[in-house]
């Protein structure tokens, strides 16, 4: 019987999210998704988000530990306690019922790309009246352009792929794609080449904004803990610099001079309140 306990501790033990290595360390499980250069399932070091999460617990004596899904599956993932967390997501109020917020990781955005040859600029929506908007299939892309397609003021063309968008943008087919810059500049850098990045640019004004954080299921005790661990490691990386360093060697290796320099201007200086979303 004596060894019949010990055995079920020790299966309890290895099946906990939560585990510790030999040598005594904490490690937590984290789920996450493809989307490079933010979190990247082709580089050892996960992508640069990964990297700032991963140093953010270090700096708690905890070890993260990254697994890729498709992203439909890691956030629910979370939920069943297989994961202690997610990388990364906004804050929306159907999300805040299942899982608590980090304090803010970083923020994002969606601009529109165009032609460098077209003259294009925008304040209100009634500047892209006519004009023929690329959309990738199952995107939210906010209010602003929701409301515009619905009133009819633009041309909604949508397909399956954002590196399709960029082509069909390239061909002049459609007149803007909106996308998120950090992903727009390393897909038209890697996989379109020089000659597509100099045709093409976008305009610096926000469709959208928000920030990603990193969620925790409400449902398990340990969650408020390592919560807390993650947003001192995080304020610790922002005060001793290496979070500007590791954001801007992410740019440079994956945006153009001029897309760096406005990019990191939005990406390491933006001083949005740092609570975390409850």
């Amino acid at each position: 019987m004596k060894w019949y306990w010990l055995f079920l501790f020790s299966l309890l033990f290895c099946l906990s999210p939560l585990s510790h290595s030999a040598d005594g360390e904490e490690t937590i499980r984290i789920t996450t998704g493809h989307w490079p250069p933010y979190l990247d399932e082709d580089r050892p070091d996960g992508g640069f988000l990964a990297r700032i999460i991963r140093e953010a617990f270090a700096t708690e004596d905890i070890k993260a530990e990254f697994t890729f899904f498709p992203w439909s599956r890691a956030l629910a993932l979370v939920k069943t306690r297989n994961y202690q967390a997610s990388a990364v997501w906004s804050c929306t109020k159907e999300r805040r019922r299942d899982f608590l917020y980090s304090a803010p990781i970083l923020p994002y955005q969606y601009v529109f790309y165009h032609r460098q040859k077209m003259a294009f600029d925008w304040d209100s929506l009634s500047d892209l009246e006519g004009m023929a908007v690329g959309l990738t299939q199952d995107y939210s892309y906010g209010q602003t352009l929701s409301a515009a397609m619905n009133s009819g003021l633009v041309n909604a063309d949508v397909t399956t792929s954002d590196l399709a968008n960029f082509r069909k943008l390239l061909l002049g087919r459609i007149d803007l794609f909106p996308m998120d810059p950090v992903v727009g500049e390393a897909m038209i850098g890697e996989q379109l080449g020089p000659e597509a990045r100099a045709r093409l640019e976008f305009h610096p004004k926000a469709l959208r904004s928000a920030l990603y954080h990193l969620p925790f299921s409400r449902d398990d005790p340990e969650a408020g803990r390592l919560r807390r661990a993650f947003d001192r490691g995080l304020a610790k990386l922002r005060e001793s610099g290496r979070y500007q360093e590791i954001i801007e060697n992410a740019l440079k290796a994956h945006s153009s001079p001029a897309a760096a320099a406005i990019l990191e201007d939005k990406l390491v200086n933006w001083d949005e309140d740092p609570s975390p979303c409850v």
